[in-house]
């Protein structure tokens, strides 16, 4: 099997990732299956040592700081991040480095005779996609694991594992048509990752999202709260976004709880060399400067005005943007529209995406549909004194990255 047949395979299996409606319940996320499918298949994931990362934003930049310390440390560690943006590989990263296309198709290849030998099996894309990430972690000998939640938690396939430590970052509206309508009922889901007797950090969060965890869980010894926590100071990361500083802080507690310690200099290394792919990305493309972001939500959007504002002062900002319909649209283009000097609309092909037509609506902005026209034509016209944002949501990340 091929590194390409090997991909198509696992996304042959039902994927909720692009989809707009469906019951998130046990019917179609069952953990027991999970469970059971891993132990008739062989792989036994008690051994590692997790933590695992929830929230709206900022999980995967602090599951990534946090298993680059421990590299640094020299721990033998792995990282499972989702949704990938280019590649399915950056899924199963162990000690800095990515599987490779061959060992990947050869995983893959196992796993279908064996399903093939079973007669089929009823697990999703991202529960058999886990499921490889485990058995990958398992023969690389790795020590700790880091693990993204993908989404919400209390269902997720990664919560299968009993971790050292439970993480959830900043918490808002979001997936509302799955998750549900209110920040209690997302939280309740969300904090489906908090276990009796792990200790528990939760980052930065709005009053009201902290008297909702207080209501849901209680008081505990283990739960920590990040900016109630002694010698948790201000960090400056590569790259000069704002909310990365946050990020870092969240990641220092977390290190912080696991070794009572922190290893300065290790640390320090971790925030000099810090970037992610699409995470205020920028980028210089043809002499003109390009910043890819994923923000998709009303504090990362927040965050993400704030970065360029401190980022490049006296500039001007043209945004090329599209937004999911399951999104607070309006209060995002009111943001935008609100900071930007230009405004233009693409659209995303999936189910849960708007036409640039939808989204431009009656508001002055230009709309093309083709993202790749759309792109071509706002670096095309874009001045010296102007910073073209692509943002809103990290699949039209892909289509340009």
């Amino acid at each position: 099997m091929k590194f390409e047949s090997a991909v198509e395979y696992l996304k042959s299996f039902v994927s909720y990732e692009s989809a707009l409606n469906y019951q998130y319940d046990e019917k179609n996320f069952n953990l027991q299956k999970l469970r059971d499918f891993l132990d008739d298949y062989g792989i036994d994931y008690s051994a590692v040592k997790y933590v695992h990362v929830g929230g709206s934003k900022g999980k995967g930049s602090v599951s990534t700081m946090i298993a680059n310390y421990l590299y640094e440390s020299g721990e033998n560690v792995g990282l499972f991040t989702s949704p990938y943006i280019l590649d399915i590989r950056e899924c199963f990263w162990v000690q800095g480095e990515l599987i490779s296309e061959d060992d990947f198709a050869i995983y893959v290849e196992e796993l279908k005779a064996y399903i093939d030998g079973i007669g089929g099996c009823e697990l999703t894309y991202f529960e058999l996609l886990t499921v490889l990430v485990l058995a990958y972690f398992r023969d690389m000998g790795v020590e700790y694991a880091v693990l993204e939640v993908g989404l919400g938690g209390r269902l997720d396939s990664t919560n299968i594992v009993v971790p050292e430590l439970s993480i959830l970052t900043t918490v808002e509206k979001e997936h509302s048509s799955i998750l549900g309508e209110s920040l209690e009922e997302i939280l309740s889901e969300k904090l489906g990752i908090v276990k009796e007797g792990v200790p528990f950090l939760l980052g930065y969060q709005s009053d009201e999202v902290k008297g909702i965890v207080k209501r849901e869980i209680g008081t505990r010894d283990e739960m920590f709260f990040v900016d109630e926590m002694d010698g948790i100071g201000d960090f400056e990361v590569s790259g000069g976004s704002l909310v990365q500083e946050k990020n870092a802080a969240i990641a220092f507690a977390a290190i912080k709880i696991l070794f009572d310690e922190v290893d300065l200099d290790a640390f320090d290394l971790v925030l000099k060399n810090f970037s992610m792919l699409g995470h205020f990305d920028i980028r210089d493309v043809d002499g003109k400067t390009v910043v890819f972001d994923m923000a998709h939500t009303i504090l990362s959007m927040e965050n993400l005005i704030k970065s360029l504002e401190k980022k490049f002062p006296g500039k001007k900002f043209v945004f090329l943007l599209s937004i999911l319909r399951d999104k607070q649209v309006d209060e995002l283009l009111s943001m935008v529209f609100a900071f930007a000097d230009r405004v233009i609309f693409t659209s995303i092909d999936i189910e849960r995406g708007l036409s640039a037509k939808e989204l431009k609506g009656n508001r002055d902005a230009k709309f093309i549909e083709n993202p790749k026209k759309a792109y071509e034509a706002s670096l095309e016209f874009l001045s010296e004194n102007e910073v073209l944002v692509v943002t809103g949501s990290h699949y039209l990340l892909k289509d340009f990255l």
